[in-house]
C-alpha cells in the first residue's frame, strides 16, 4: 500500500476509483454538500479555508482532511485530523461518532461534530463493500497503513491513532471478547513497548492475557508467550517481584505441558536467572544456569552456541560467588594465615587466578612453592 499525502490542489479523485466522497455540512447558515475531489482540505471558520464552517463557535483552522491512496477495492481514504499542523489543535476538538478523536480515517456514515452548532456527515457513493458487512476490507487497509506509518517512524499522530482505530472498529463489529480484539490489543501493546511506553503497554498486555485465558484456558502456550512479554516489561522497569511471579508461573505451566527436559524449559530458566542477577541472587542464578545447561545437553551438541554462551555466564556468576579474599591481589599478612610444618612456616597468597604459596625458611628467607604443594599443606 502506498501512503501518500495528496497535496496537489489540482488533482482529482484517484484515477480508476468508482467512488465519490463527500461531506454534508450543517452549520447555523444551513446545509451544504461538498464533493471531495481534491486531495487536501483545511476546514474552519476563516474565509481562506477550503471548507468554511459558518459559525463563530468553531476555530479559524479547526481541522484538516487529507486524501490517502490505498489498494482496490477502496482506492482512496480520507484522514481527518484535529487542528492545523502549523497552527495547532482546535479549541473544541473533534467528535466522531460521539467520541473525541485527534485523528480518524473516515468511514461511510461517520458523523463529525465541530461544535454545538456545526457538524458534518461523511458519505461515499456507491456504498463501499464494508458497509454490507465486509469490514475486514477496511481493517486490512488500516493495518497496511499503520505498518507504513511505523516504518516511516510517524508514531504518535499517525501510527498510534491508526492502531487505536483498528481496535475501536474491531470491538464494535466483533464484540470485546472476540479473538481478533486480543490481536489488536497485542499489536497496540507491542507498539507502546517498542516506544518504551511501559505505562500504556502494561494494561494492554494484561487485557490480552485475560482474553486468551478466557478463550484458550490458563494452561496454554499462546497465553504463556504473552506472559513472558509482560515479565520482560516488569524486569526492564526493575519490578523484579512481579517479573519473578509471572516467570515462575510460566515455568510451572510449561513443565506440565512440555515436560521438565524440553529446551523451552531451559530458556525460561535463563529468563528467570535474568531477573535474579540484578538482585545479586547469584546462588539461584548459578543453580538455574546449571539446570539449563543439563537440559540443553540432552538435545544439543556440547559445542552449540547456546551451551557455550551459558557456560560463560555460569563461569562469571561462579566468580561472583567466590569468597572475597580469593579476589585479593595482595599478600595476606603472615600472622593471619600462618601454617606451620615442623620448623618451616608457610604464608599463603591469594591471587585472582589460583593459590600460590611461599615458605619461610628457618633462616627467615622466603621460598616459593608450587600451587599443588600449597593445596596439600592447606588441607
Amino acid at each position: 500500500m502506498t501512503d501518500q499525502a495528496m497535496n496537489s490542489k489540482d488533482a482529482t479523485v484517484v484515477e480508476g476509483s468508482q467512488f465519490e466522497h463527500s461531506l454534508v455540512i450543517k452549520d447555523p447558515e444551513g446545509v451544504q454538500g461538498i464533493l471531495l475531489d481534491d486531495r487536501f482540505y483545511k476546514i474552519g471558520r476563516a474565509p481562506k479555508n477550503d471548507i468554511v464552517l459558518r459559525s463563530q463557535m468553531v476555530s479559524r483552522e479547526h481541522a484538516t482532511l487529507t486524501g490517502i491512496i490505498t489498494d482496490p477495492p477502496l482506492f482512496q481514504l480520507f484522514r481527518l485530523s484535529d487542528g492545523d499542523p502549523e497552527v495547532g489543535k482546535s479549541t473544541n476538538g473533534l467528535q466522531i461518532n460521539g467520541e473525541r478523536r485527534d485523528h480518524w480515517i473516515l468511514m461511510h456514515g461517520d458523523e463529525i461534530v465541530f461544535s454545538s452548532d456545526s457538524s458534518a456527515y461523511y458519505r461515499i457513493e456507491p456504498e463501499p463493500p464494508y458497509v454490507t458487512g465486509k469490514i475486514d476490507i477496511f481493517l486490512d487497509a488500516l493495518k497496511k497503513l499503520a505498518k507504513t506509518y511505523i516504518k516511516a517512524k510517524n508514531y504518535k499522530d499517525a501510527a498510534e491513532a491508526t492502531l487505536q482505530q483498528i481496535l475501536v472498529i474491531t470491538e464494535r463489529f466483533y464484540g470485546k471478547d472476540h479473538a481478533s480484539v486480543a490481536d489488536c490489543l497485542l499489536e497496540l501493546a507491542i507498539f507502546y513497548y517498542s516506544q518504551n511506553n511501559f505505562t500504556k503497554a502494561e494494561p494492554l498486555f494484561l487485557q490480552v492475557i485475560a482474553l486468551r485465558q478466557q478463550a484458550l484456558g490458563i494452561e496454554h502456550l499462546d497465553v504463556t508467550s504473552i506472559m513472558l512479554d509482560l515479565a520482560a516489561i516488569y524486569n526492564n522497569q526493575g519490578l523484579y517481584a512481579k517479573a519473578e511471579a509471572i516467570l515462575l508461573q510460566v515455568l510451572e505451566i510449561k513443565q506440565k505441558l512440555l515436560g521438565d527436559t524440553h529446551p523451552e524449559i531451559a530458556t525460561n530458566m535463563i529468563d528467570l536467572a535474568a531477573v535474579y542477577y540484578p538482585q545479586k541472587r547469584y546462588t539461584e542464578v548459578k543453580n538455574l544456569y546449571e539446570k539449563a545447561i543439563k537440559i540443553y545437553k540432552r538435545s544439543l551438541d556440547n559445542g552449540h552456541p547456546n551451551i557455550i554462551a551459558l557456560q560463560k555466564k555460569l563461569a562469571n556468576v561462579k566468580r561472583k560467588l567466590r569468597p572475597a579474599w580469593l579476589s585479593w591481589q595482595i599478600l595476606i599478612p603472615a600472622f593471619l594465615l600462618l601454617i606451620t610444618s615442623g620448623s618451616i612456616a608457610y604464608a599463603v597468597f591469594a591471587p585472582k587466578a589460583d593459590l600460590t604459596c611461599v615458605k619461610i625458611l628457618p633462616n627467615g628467607k622466603a621460598q616459593a612453592i608450587s600451587a599443588e604443594e600449597c593445596r596439600k599443606i592447606s588441607k
